[in-house]
């Protein structure tokens, strides 16, 4: 499953980037995510683990995510390791002074017994939702801390 979420946000780019690279902050814009954890005392760059408690309805798991590349101002990509599998990125761009984009990508991969690419395509929608939201809530927190 790929999906690709994007939000403007009215807030130079080194405000969301400081946003974006502060992981520790993500559960309280992510309602996805009910909580974070370092797995090492590591919190930046690449080599960081997040064992991210992650709560869809009724579905509970720990997503592993490894921070496997960052581009200073302009992205951070990192790799799913557990349940589900696969490649999640953020983007960052300034399409005018003072106001930032913000890309969010994730490929996915549903492991076997959730359906394989057939929950993927049961789940698309729901995660799209989830993530689109998630953006929107980043979008308000970065807006109204100015």
């Amino acid at each position: 499953m790929e999906s690709l979420t994007s939000v403007d946000i009215d807030a130079p780019l080194e405000r969301v980037w400081a946003e974006a690279v502060d992981f520790a902050s993500h559960a309280e814009w992510m309602k996805d995510a009910h909580a974070i954890r370092f797995e090492s005392d590591q919190q930046e760059g690449p080599g960081t683990v997040l064992l991210i408690e992650t709560r869809v309805g009724p579905f509970r798991t720990i997503d592993r995510f490894e921070i496997t590349e960052v581009s200073p101002m302009r992205s951070v990509t990192g790799r799913h390791r557990g349940i589900f599998t696969g490649e999640g990125r953020f983007e960052l761009s300034s399409p005018e002074p003072g106001r930032t984009r913000f890309a969010w990508r994730e490929q996915i991969r549903f492991p076997w017994y959730l359906g394989g690419p057939v929950g993927a395509w049961v789940g698309r929608p729901i995660l799209a939702r989830i993530w689109l939201s998630n953006l929107a809530d980043l979008k308000r927190r970065i807006e109204h801390s100015l």
